[in-house]
């Protein structure tokens, strides 16, 4: 049902995707229901099943127009182990014509697969006019031939474009092994303390280095840090200010589940009342009261937004934000109970509430999240 789901050109795009996903998925069901987000957790399977449905209609929808269902089909079929659809992958990774985003997930599912044209095929990728499939080729060149790849990430480093100077550094990150790795951040490291470093590459060369234990790299990062300003709020934050992927804030945005903002917020016109609309927020704000306003949210409450908490005479408490007052009544909304009009003469207290903004969220998040959430938040004029 779910195969001839995807093939079926009248479903809308993002459901045909899902059932891709839902296949690539058959043997190890996530635990959490992907529609609900309710823990309802479903026994393994026989993948043979997904993959024997899957299989004949491949070649129907890798000819389709859409990337998004490309790519989901390249996915389900790599976590199926279909092998025939390495062939189609080694293909498309080879015709300049298909879009980067299917490319890179043809070279992936290759990877996955270790397939003997692997090599051939990255050294296709590696001299694409495509930037992200070019990325993802240098990651994994550097896992097949790591004592060849160190020169190339050190010219990388000097010439690249900003996209591929980070990816640089994320592929450094993994070569823990390597003595050669370790020399060349150790370099960068040093041109951080000397503050010869672009701030938009703060955040990969820091995350690269923290993965090493040794002194030569402690000592460093703790120099790094004990220089940042003591009376700064966002001392610790600053390097998430620029350099971020705008498509990777929006995802972070609209579906990762652990903050889920559009749950609160609306942005482009979608998303939930609790918190303010976003549309034009880069025009009023800078990005460091965006910044501040994720990692810090109760130090600037946006205004309308003010939370209360009532308790009432008959003992009960709502939660929520002020909406509007009069001499008789208070309207707040709850996030539990909606829009109540509460009788001022029945309320026994009222208290300043916090942001409906948990303050984990620059624990939820990393430093790439945050900057990502930070660069999509600055294109929303």
């Amino acid at each position: 049902a779910l195969a001839r789901l995807a093939v079926d050109a009248k479903i809308p795009e993002p459901i045909r995707a899902e059932a891709l996903a839902m296949l690539g998925q058959w043997e190890k069901p996530s635990g959490r229901d992907r529609v609900t987000g309710l823990w309802r957790p479903l026994a393994a399977r026989n993948p043979m099943i997904a993959a024997q449905a899957l299989e004949p209609k491949l070649s129907d929808l890798l000819r389709a127009g859409s990337v998004t269902i490309k790519v989901a089909t390249i996915r389900a079929a790599a976590q199926l182990r279909i092998s025939s659809a390495t062939d189609a992958a080694f293909e498309i990774i080879r015709e300049s014509k298909e879009p980067a985003g299917v490319r890179v997930a043809a070279l992936q599912s290759l990877d996955t697969a270790q397939d003997a044209r692997l090599a051939e095929a990255v050294k296709v990728a590696l001299h694409s006019g495509d930037e992200a499939l070019r990325k993802e080729a240098t990651k994994i060149q550097a896992q097949l031939q790591p004592g060849d790849a160190i020169a190339q990430l050190r010219s990388m480093l000097e010439t690249a474009s900003l996209g591929e100077k980070q990816n640089a550094f994320a592929t450094l990150a993994t070569l823990t092994n390597s003595a050669s790795a370790d020399e060349l951040l150790l370099q960068w490291l040093d041109r951080l303390l000397a503050r010869q470093v672009p701030p938009e590459l703060h955040v990969d060369l820091l995350d690269a280095a923290a993965k090493r234990t040794t002194p030569a790299f402690t000592d460093r990062i703790r120099k790094f840090e004990s220089s940042r300003q003591a009376d700064d709020d966002l001392r610790s934050w600053r390097e998430c200010l620029s350099g971020g992927d705008v498509a990777e804030g929006r995802k972070i945005f609209v579906e990762r589940a652990e903050v889920y903002c559009i749950r609160c917020h609306k942005a482009g016109g979608e998303g939930g009342e609790v918190g303010p609309d976003l549309a034009g927020v880069a025009t009023r704000r800078n990005r460091e009261y965006l910044l501040e306003s994720i990692v810090y949210p109760n130090k600037h409450l946006a205004e309308g937004y003010e939370s209360v908490i009532v308790t009432m005479k008959n003992g009960t408490t709502y939660a929520g934000i002020v909406k509007s007052e009069t001499a008789a009544e208070l309207e707040i909304n709850s996030p539990e109970d909606g829009l109540l009009k509460l009788n001022k003469a029945n309320i026994k207290s009222r208290e300043r509430g916090l942001s409906g903004m948990p303050e984990e969220l620059r624990q939820i998040l990393s430093k790439r999240d945050l900057r990502d959430l930070v660069e999509f938040l600055s294109t929303l004029k």
